[in-house]
């Protein structure tokens, strides 16, 4: 009689985990330094380099590869009074849904940055 010896390999795939989104949102008023800030947490530059970075535009959108499968998505908006209240009313769903961190730059100077929360606090 002869005896079979019989050796299962198993073999596990590892399962693609689909890649984690963080988005992070940076407002503020007009020329409090939102863009600056991002710019030298994301972008690697330092604070000399930001003096002289025009006004954002309605929205500028970043994608950073983080660590492994984390991605962070930074939206920096722009901060004429009219396109505020456009993020806040007609596009509100699109912008402040799935939000990970809210970033609000407050100007240290300005005495009133209550008026700043109020558009908010909805």
């Amino acid at each position: 009689m002869e005896e079979k010896n019989e050796i299962k390999l198993e073999i596990k795939l590892e399962e693609k985990k689909e890649p984690e989104i963080l988005k992070v949102l940076f407002l503020g008023k007009k020329g409090v330094g939102k863009t600056a800030i991002k710019s030298i947490i994301f972008d690697n530059l330092e604070p000399q380099e930001t003096l002289n970075i025009a006004p954002t535009e309605e929205i500028e959108e970043t994608h950073v590869n983080f660590i492994n499968n984390l991605y962070i998505d930074v939206l920096d908006f722009g901060s004429n009074e009219s396109d505020i209240k456009q993020y806040l009313t007609t596009k509100k769903e699109l912008f402040f849904s799935n939000v990970g961190i809210v970033i609000y730059i407050l100007d240290a100077k300005e005495e009133k940055n209550e008026d700043d929360l109020k558009l908010f606090e909805e």
